[in-house]
């Protein structure tokens, strides 16, 4: 991957790109400041065609947003057969990044130019550090990687609503605590946890989609 030149890519074109992404959309019209500076950490990068950007068995600290493109999911750098497809809007990496593992597959360019959006999780991870990103950011943060985690494991469920994990995500509690408060995000940090490990255990019995 390449960083994007900002003649090609200026501010405002990377904005309007973002503005197809739930979270910045949502905090560019909640927060501007608040997100002048998420713009400000962000890492914009490029792929050509073909280019593997993510691999099997790396770290996973940061958390991608795919705003142009297709990605072909691989079980590895040489694999040739997709196990899935991401599309424009969609989140990368966000089980393992939770877990603080290892990526669970491979990632390859699928046709034209692919443009990635990269957050580190370093920016967020520390639940009761406010001096960067406000309490309302890091919310909206752990909503929306709750929100995907658990909408690969409805994916997982409906394509196999009789796997044995089915009764453990029903399992899963319930944010209770009180919205807006540190109560509830720490509950959040919780819950994502507790989601990527399940979805971790059913990617392993053989429904990888490395998100």
């Amino acid at each position: 991957m390449r960083g994007l030149d900002r003649e090609e890519y200026p501010p405002e074109t990377l904005q309007r790109l973002l503005r197809g992404v739930t979270f910045f959309k949502d905090l560019l019209s909640k927060d501007p400041e608040q997100f002048e500076l998420l713009m400000s950490v962000t890492r914009f990068t490029a792929a050509d065609k073909d280019e593997v950007i993510l691999h099997k068995g790396e770290p996973a600290n940061v958390l991608y947003f795919l705003l142009k493109g297709e990605l072909s999911v691989l079980q590895s750098d040489i694999s040739h057969n997709a196990l899935n497809l991401i599309t424009a809007g969609e989140i990368l990496g966000v089980m393992a990044m939770v877990l603080n593992s290892t990526r669970s597959a491979s990632l390859k360019v699928n046709g034209r130019t692919a443009l990635l959006a990269g957050i580190d999780y370093n920016h967020f991870h520390d639940l009761h550090d406010h001096s960067m990103f406000s309490l309302e950011t890091k919310l909206s943060f752990f909503r929306m990687l709750n929100a995907n985690i658990r909408w690969n494991l409805e994916k997982n469920r409906f394509a196999n609503p009789d796997h044995p994990l089915v009764s453990e995500l029903r399992r899963v509690p319930l944010i209770t605590k009180p919205r807006g408060t540190q109560e509830e995000l720490e509950a959040l940090h919780t819950q994502a946890h507790a989601l990527a490990q399940l979805l971790c255990d059913w990617n392993e019995t053989g429904a990888i989609a490395e998100r």
